[in-house]
């Protein structure tokens, strides 16, 4: 027989465990009666030879045993019985299994759904080939803060340096420019406005994907004069043109002008969330760089791949050496993938950190109701010791029944990781759209599920927590002798102490935390943002390739007829809106300047509104009035109270005048400050005229703000009529109401606290149900002891007080060391929290308060029912 098919043999007995020991049981019967015949032949009596058939066959069992080595492989046969032993025991204890079942579930789900956040996001690589090699290039960091308040690194190049930086050809081996733009689809039904990126040809092979119908860019088609060509996504593809395949040659009309359609790019083309490409992009045209003598300069943002073997710091060295600088700094070359994960690496391994310590409360509390359970069982482990099992033997089979725990939590665990990436999709969408400021949502949230490597991981945790909360009561237990039963339960009690208190600190950590985060959170929603957001519903609209002229005139036919709908209080439009990304500063300054001279930086943000925008977006005014009717509020302005305080006026900023080029505005009003571009930054300057201004072209149209008394949502159908009615051509898009920009803007912070908070309230209750074990475990082995207390006269308070009083060191001891680990790590969280310090006092004094609360109410019910406890029927039991 093969060594091979003797291997398949002994497995496959391991399977048929019950056929083969009725097999084995007729075979030893058979071997016994073929003796005794042969005993009966040879004169002895029947009684007489099955004594003689017995003695030579030696121990039955024995021979059974030789048998069952024979025939399989003897660990597995000892691990299927040890398995089968501990499913019964299991089975005897309901009330244990389901506690610790509930308890690994909820450890080890969430610590799964985290990982597959943390997978998806930082870990997995950028479905591109040679990912890494990927990067992107900014330019200096200026040293004067931009119009948000604070520098940040130049993200656009003049396109001269991005010209440049092709010849960068050593450290680069592609280099391709791209920018935002909106065009307008006619021909295909109702005009709709599209969000696409003018991109160089080296885009397409830099990213190695290959298009799913047709052909890319080449390098001619970026001349000026060359054929009008479009790649399209395969989402606009399927939505406007139905997945025609005989698309590919033909022309569609994108902003009046025709365009040849060369190819279409798959889905997976766009995987890098806000940065380029995006998901959102529906068509790509080539960049067309501007004449050298031209005077429309243009700003591109870089992405680029470097050359083979040359790392990064080489690259960016090489490229700051061709492109040459001098005095303005140097250019910066990041890695794609770390660009992207950026914002919310510090947050997701802050929740990497929180689940990781609510899997090690788990796994206590699962390991102090093992060691419980283990100490009610010294009479079951004491005759094993007695018939001769061996240590390891009983280490074997405790550890069998916690890994058997393991694996069921860690089933039931994966049921509650996939509720849980399903919860965290819920919590991590934020509205998709460009314009908006980034809300920290997630990115890459296409890639966060429960795959392979997640599932791998899973099996990982489960194996891990089976074999940490197995291990100490496997081996309390397998030393124990009846000598050292004394020395050995006060070993175990200080054991189930120390877990107790090990448990109840770090739920005190991830409670403090999670009261810092939603602390955080609490104040980021209810900081003054200077407007009123409540019922108003906000939109951008645009005619099709409208001069500013015929942008005004189409922009103030709408608000007109916007006006007379029953129901609107008021109605405006604006340049931009607050938490939008993009904003438009402007050069002004408190004093007439003679040629030549420039105003002092930085400058304010500047809107240009209807006058009723003011009202229409609830902008409340603190000193002075709001714009005046007619012709007069074009000289007229409102500023915001940071900039009337902000020394440019040398003195009350009311009745001054501001000067811009050939303009002056006198100033009417104080409005409060608008948090323009997030809720936690300071507000800046801000500056309010009534003129009209056309957003940018990768910007759509001009945004309007419609105020009602009601549900704003209820008019959208009706404002998409009215602009079809005033001019087929032009679109309507983003709509949404002010209080939902808003929540998008506190999206990122609301994951956070939303999170940390459940891991901090899943630890707490992990914490009381260890304690309440732990307390009803005493109260059932002091039983005697506390039947005599009571036959003696002791009254049922200090019964509960003594069994309170065990427990209230423990609590003390842990809360107090919770808060000092939680004030050692505090400063991790600084970066996430707003207009709290990471050491609250007040945060960390509520905290303490509730967990102890909590804790002591979780001692109580054991306590309670040690006043239950009948004296006679104690005394009797022992």
């Amino acid at each position: 027989m093969s060594a091979l098919r003797r291997i398949l043999l002994r497995l496959a007995a391991v399977f048929r465990y019950e056929t083969a020991e009725h097999e084995l049981e007729r075979e030893v019967a058979a071997h016994l009666a073929l003796l005794e015949d042969e005993y009966r032949r040879r004169g002895l009596t029947p009684g007489e030879a099955r004594l003689a058939a017995r003695r030579a066959i030696g121990s039955v069992a024995h021979a059974k045993d030789l048998h069952r080595d024979a025939r399989s492989f003897a660990w597995l046969d000892d691990l299927q019985r040890d398995l089968r032993h501990a499913a019964r025991m299991l089975a005897r204890a309901p009330g244990f299994a389901a506690v610790a079942l509930l308890t690994l579930a909820l450890g080890i789900g969430a610590t799964t759904a985290v990982f597959s956040v943390v997978n998806g996001v930082l870990l997995t690589p950028l479905l591109y080939p040679e990912p890494d090699r990927l990067v992107r290039v900014f330019g200096p960091t200026p040293t004067i803060a931009g119009i948000d308040g604070r520098p940040s690194r130049l993200v656009d190049l003049p396109s001269e340096t991005f010209e440049a930086l092709r010849l960068a050809d050593r450290a680069l081996s592609h280099v391709a420019g791209y920018m935002p733009i909106t065009h307008t689809l006619t021909g295909q039904g109702d005009a709709a406005r599209l969000v696409g990126s003018q991109v160089s040809a080296a885009v397409f092979p830099m990213l190695g994907i290959r298009p799913l119908l047709g052909r890319t860019f080449e390098s001619n088609e970026e001349a000026a004069g060359a054929d009008a060509v479009v790649v399209l996504s395969e989402a606009a593809w399927r939505r406007y043109f139905h997945a025609d395949e005989a698309l590919i040659g033909k022309i569609i009309v994108l902003d009046g002008r025709g365009r040849t359609v060369v190819g279409v790019m798959p889905s997976g083309f766009a995987q890098m969330g806000m940065h380029f490409p995006d998901p959102q992009a529906q068509f790509w045209v080539p960049y067309v760089p501007p004449e050298p003598d031209s005077r429309n300069r243009l700003n591109v943002a870089v992405m680029a791949r470097l050359a083979a073997g040359v790392s990064l710091p080489a690259a960016e060295d090489v490229v700051n050496m061709v492109v040459g600088q001098p005095g303005r700094g140097r250019l910066e070359l990041s890695r794609v993938h770390d660009e992207i994960v950026r914002p919310v690496r510090p947050a997701l391994l802050m929740l990497a950190a929180a689940v990781g310590l609510v899997l090690l409360i788990a796994c206590v509390n699962v390991a102090n109701l093992l060691l419980a359970r283990t100490a009610a069982r010294e009479r079951e482990i004491a005759v094993r010791r007695a018939v001769g099992a061996a240590r390891g033997r009983l280490i074997r089979q405790l550890l069998t029944e916690s890994a058997l725990l393991s694996f069921i939590g860690g089933l039931l665990g994966t049921a509650v990781a996939f509720a849980g990436v399903r919860l965290l999709r819920v919590l991590a969408t934020s509205l998709n759209r460009r314009d908006l400021a980034r809300g920290a949502s997630l990115p890459r949230l296409d890639q966060i599920g429960i795959d392979g490597s997640v599932l791998a991981f899973t099996v990982g945790v489960a194996l891990f927590a089976g074999l940490l909360f197995g291990l100490i009561p496997a081996m309390q237990q397998s030393r124990q002798r009846e000598a050292d039963l004394l020395r050995e339960k006060q070993v175990s009690h200080r054991i189930r102490g120390t877990l107790v208190v090990a448990e109840i600190a770090m739920a005190v950590m991830l409670l403090v935390g999670g009261a810092l985060l939603i602390h955080s959170f609490l104040r980021l929603s209810s900081v003054e943002n200077g407007y009123n957001p409540t019922n108003v519903l906000t939109f951008q609209a645009a005619p099709l390739g409208s001069s500013r002229a015929e942008g005004s005139a189409f922009a103030d036919r709408l608000i007109a007829r916007l006006a007379s709908v029953p129901g609107v209080t008021a109605v405006g439009y604006s340049n931009n809106l607050p938490l939008i990304q993009q904003g438009f500063a402007r050069d002004v300054s408190s004093r007439p300047l003679p040629p030549g001279e420039r105003a002092q930086r930085p400058y304010p943000s500047l809107h240009a509104v209807s006058p009723g925008f003011v009202q229409a977006l609830g902008l409340r005014i603190v000193e002075g009035r709001t714009f005046s009717a007619g012709e007069l509020a074009r000289r007229e302005a409102l500023v915001s109270r940071a900039f009337a305080h902000s020394g440019f006026f040398d003195g009350p900023a009311l009745g001054r005048q501001i000067y811009g080029g050939k303009s002056s505005w006198e100033v009417v009003g104080i409005v409060e400050d608008v948090r323009q571009f997030q809720l936690d930054q300071p507000p800046g300057s801000e500056m309010f005229i009534v003129d009209f201004i056309s957003a940018p072209p990768g910007f759509g149209g001009t945004y309007f703000a419609v105020r009602t008394p009601g549900s704003p949502q209820a008019i959208s159908a009706e404002v998409r009529s009215i602009v079809r009615q005033i001019d087929p051509s032009a679109t309507v898009d983003n709509i949404a109401t002010m209080e939902q920009i808003v929540s998008n803007a506190v999206s990122g912070p609301r994951l956070y606290a939303v999170m940390l908070g459940m891991f901090a309230a899943v630890a707490v209750a992990l914490a009381a149900i260890g304690i309440y074990g732990v307390l009803a475990f005493i109260v059932t082995h002091r039983r005697r002891e506390i039947g005599i207390r009571m036959a003696l006269g002791a009254r049922s308070a200090a019964v509960v007080s003594l069994v309170v009083r065990q427990s209230a060191v423990q609590i003390v001891i842990g809360v107090a060391a919770g808060i000092g680990g939680a004030a050692l790590l505090s400063r991790y969280l600084e970066g996430l929290l707003f207009d709290v310090r990471p050491l609250d006092t007040l945060t960390y004094a509520g905290a303490g308060v509730t967990f102890a609360l909590v804790a002591l109410a979780a001692a109580y019910g054991p306590a309670r029912r040690a006043t239950k406890v009948d004296p006679l029927i104690a005394l009797r039991a022992e």
